[in-house]
């Protein structure tokens, strides 16, 4: 089987289709000198993780159910940084130019070989959709880097209400298809084992892993590739297997 009997490809967001252009917490570190910032770039990542972790427990899905977006972000910005800045810093200011920084080009490119997919799938008249755990930003930054034109439908987990792996978002990708599609004709590709493959699995799709850690393959080693791009080659050449 290669895409035969397909009819909704999925793709995850961050770190499939895009990557950064450098890691957040060294753009934080970058922006933040402008404010006054006296700390590491160590010392923004460690924060950085930690306090993204704290505000999802409190505030899951970015404060869908309990504040805006906007503010949990800006809330991270000021609990990693505010320990090296001044006293009197504007993190609000800072916060909001991080915020719209982040749906920009400033800071994402798009990952090497995606466009040479997205083009193979939508020859074959497959459609195409992102499921990704994103807040609302993730359209505008599709947008602004030109991948928006190759989807049926984009689906964040802010939007739907439900983050992968819960099968909830996989369901509600399937209701966003313009075609009635059943899960068993359905595909979705990402980064994360947990979240992407084993949660479109657990939903009953097909389900491939980009990773090149070899400490995440799951049994089915058919089903991880290294990169896009020899994704798109065993795609071209019909050697994917999916079962």
């Amino acid at each position: 089987m290669c895409l035969q009997g397909i009819r909704l490809v999925t793709f995850d967001a961050t770190n499939t289709l895009l990557k950064f252009k450098m890691v957040p917490s060294q753009y934080y570190t970058k922006m933040a000198r402008t404010y006054g910032y006296r700390g590491s770039e160590s010392d923004a990542q460690n924060k950085m993780r930690e306090n993204f972790k704290m505000m999802w427990e409190q505030h899951p899905n970015f404060g869908r159910n309990s504040i805006l977006w906007e503010e949990w972000w800006r809330q991270v910005v000021k609990l990693t940084l505010q320990d090296h800045l001044p006293v009197g810093a504007d993190t609000r200011s800072l916060g909001n130019t991080l915020i719209n920084d982040f749906k920009t080009s400033k800071c994402w490119d798009v990952a090497a070989g995606s466009d040479t997919l997205l083009q193979i799938i939508k020859k074959k008249g497959i459609a195409i959709g992102v499921i990704s755990n994103s807040d609302p930003r993730l359209y505008d930054i599709l947008q602004n880097l030109g991948l928006s034109k190759y989807f049926d439908f984009i689906l964040t987990s802010y939007d739907c209400g439900f983050s992968k792996p819960d099968s909830r978002i996989f369901q509600e990708a399937l209701l966003r298809c313009k075609e009635i599609t059943k899960a068993s004709e359905s595909l979705h590709i990402g980064d994360d084992l947990e979240k992407d493959y084993i949660g479109a699995r657990e939903s009953g799709w097909h389900a491939l892993l980009i990773s090149n850690n070899e400490t995440k393959i799951p049994p089915a080693k058919d089903h991880v590739f290294a990169n896009i791009d020899l994704l798109s080659i065993a795609i071209s050449q019909n050697k994917l297997k999916l079962v």
